[in-house]
């Protein structure tokens, strides 16, 4: 079902150095900090299936573990910057599916609410061989979700049109701070689909979707526009566990602007793969479905690249 999925902190990079305070603007990344109020991973099996009429309770926990770095050139002296990272996240999330039909489908209504801890390493070399270490970590509230989606079902073949709202209500602070939010609003527009060969147990499912990224008032800083594509083709082994490959696709469609972005228009781009499973099964009269999967990020341009796991259950009531 369509549930929002882990929303990645903010992540500040080089800019974490108390003593180079321009660099507290996080220049190696794109769209600032280096992610989407999207979460990557969000959408896997049966992305594009909307449950029958009921309220439905999911809970997810998800562990990001990534780094990055690299030279930054500063008034004609060179850097190197990196900084590494691990955030974990724990949402619980109510979706709520009335019987009446809209437009031939089925609504869905939603909201995410997410908190997390992240442990923040940083560090920049200067040219003659110093180096600065920083590190921070803390628990927060992340930023909330809301999500109305409208799904059909044709046959063998289901899609669901969805448009969802992020709050920035999370935890933040400028500067070298344990981020959980990432402090601007956001509004993602998509479509999922999935679709189950029933002869040959496969089940194919996809879910793309833009992201307007709004601005952060604490650093005048404008997220560019970005795409996102998720995917992943199961094979239903036996009666309700399925499993198989999965990944994603992010790319930026716009740059980074505002007095913010001082050092550059920068855009973004990151692909994943993976796999995972899920499992729906009974316990007494109640729906559960359980899912976890696990993702490696590569070929990586002004963000992070690590290595993403999610893990949910879903009750029916």
């Amino acid at each position: 079902m369509g549930v929002s999925g882990m929303r990645a902190p903010i992540y500040l990079v080089a800019g974490l150095i108390l003593a180079l305070p321009i660099l507290r603007t996080s220049p190696v990344n794109a769209a600032e900090a280096g992610f989407s109020s999207y979460g990557l991973g969000g959408s896997a099996f049966g992305a594009g299936v909307t449950p029958p009429p009921g309220t439905y309770v999911t809970f997810v926990s998800g562990f990001y573990e990534g780094k990055i770095g690299g030279p930054l050139t500063l008034g004609g002296v060179t850097l190197n910057v990196g900084s590494k990272v691990e955030f974990f996240q724990a949402a619980v999330n109510g979706l709520y599916v009335p019987d009446r039909k809209v437009l031939g489908g089925h609504l869905g209504l939603s909201v995410t609410v997410p908190v997390g801890h992240i442990d923040l390493n940083a560090s920049v070399t200067g040219p003659l061989g110093n180096t600065f270490h920083d590190e921070t970590a803390g628990w927060g509230l992340g930023d909330i979700t809301t999500r109305m989606q409208l799904g059909w079902q044709q046959g063998d073949f289901a899609h669901l049109a969805y448009v969802q709202a992020v709050a920035p209500s999370g935890r933040y602070a400028v500067g070298f701070q344990p981020d959980i939010g990432l402090n601007r609003p956001g509004i993602d527009i998509g479509w999922a689909f999935t679709w189950t060969e029933k002869t040959s147990k496969l089940q194919f499912n996809g879910a793309a979707g833009v992201t307007f990224n709004f601005t952060n008032n604490a650093t005048d800083y404008d997220s560019g526009t970005d795409f996102h594509f998720e995917w992943a083709v199961g094979y239903e082994i036996c009666k309700g566990l399925i499993v198989g490959p999965a990944g994603y696709d992010y790319r930026q469609l716009t740059s980074d602007s505002g007095s913010g972005a001082r050092l550059g228009p920068f855009e973004g781009s990151v692909d994943a793969i993976g796999g995972g499973l899920t499992y729906t099964t009974l316990i007494g009269s109640t729906p559960l479905i359980l899912s976890a999967r696990h993702y490696q990020e590569f070929n990586v341009e002004r963000r992070w690249e690590g290595n993403n796991t999610i893990f949910s259950g879903t009750v029916r009531f």
